[in-house]
């Protein structure tokens, strides 16, 4: 079952299916380790859709029209 990051629940530990942005986003994501089958967990929610996720011992913000377009699974 996949959803979007945007609406992942606090704390749960999700795996990117899908980006679904054009290249030039795409690359930088990956420039950030958003990769397909990277796992992340969100560890913070904002308004309008946005949310903080870890990744290793790094920490990114994402904003809500970013995260509605990356599709995760849990994992």
């Amino acid at each position: 079952m996949t959803q979007s990051l945007r609406t992942c629940p606090l704390g749960m530990e999700i795996e990117i299916c899908a980006i679904e942005l054009s290249e030039r986003y795409r690359f930088r994501l990956n420039e950030l380790g958003f990769r397909e089958h990277e796992r992340l967990t969100v560890i913070q929610k904002a308004n309008f859709g946005g949310c903080v996720v870890s990744h290793g011992s790094e920490r990114i913000a994402v904003d809500g029209a970013t995260a509605r377009r990356i599709l995760v699974k849990p994992s």
